[in-house]
């Protein structure tokens, strides 16, 4: 495997996002806003989609790469940091073009059909099922390279989402720095 820089990557896919982000932006908006930003870098466009992955499952991820798209589908009742690392952890394979670790060769033909269907009629239950069924295709380094995405993806929430997300930490210091400045030592030191 090439010497890939997954955090150099979702560090340039923020930058790119960030000024497209209102402040205190909702989990899936900001996900959403990603995948906006990433899919003019690849050979089709990432369509988002949360739904309730099927009882049992030991995966909350998947991506289906069709020909007109891929479907990034993540677990709907996971916690919003863990979406982050599921979502990012999708878009590391899309970009690093690593998806035969789901599926060899392509998507079953069955999920493809499946698919065709108006998105409210689509069985994700049984996309998914079909989707991940083959465990002889892991590749331990590919995976590995997918999850540092997610991960380091999720370590940004806290910039992201809520009450902390849109502020610059550069300016704040320097805020503080002329405070500082201004009102001189304090307690009378």
């Amino acid at each position: 495997m090439s010497q890939r820089k997954p955090k150099a990557f979702i560090d340039r896919l923020l930058r790119s996002t960030a000024p497209t982000l209102p402040r205190a932006s909702n989990p899936r908006d900001v996900l959403q806003a990603v995948c906006t930003t990433l899919s003019p870098q690849l050979d089709r466009p990432i369509r988002l989609k949360f739904v309730e992955f099927p009882v049992g499952m030991d995966v909350s991820g998947i991506t289906l790469a069709k020909d007109d798209e891929y479907i990034v589908v993540v677990e709907r009742n996971a916690p919003p940091k863990h979406q982050f690392v599921i979502a990012g952890h999708e878009y590391g394979h899309c970009y690093y073009r690593t998806l035969n670790v789901h599926y060899p060769g392509s998507l079953p033909t069955a999920a493809r059909r499946l698919l065709d269907q108006a998105d409210d009629d689509i069985p994700w239950d049984e996309v998914i099922a079909m989707a991940t069924r083959s465990a002889d295709a892991l590749d331990p380094a590919a995976e590995w390279e997918a999850e540092q995405v997610g991960l380091h993806l999720a370590s940004k929430f806290p910039k992201l989402v809520g009450p902390q997300a849109g502020r610059d930490p550069l300016a704040q210091q320097t805020l503080s720095d002329r405070l500082s400045s201004s009102l001189g030592p304090l307690g009378g030191l």
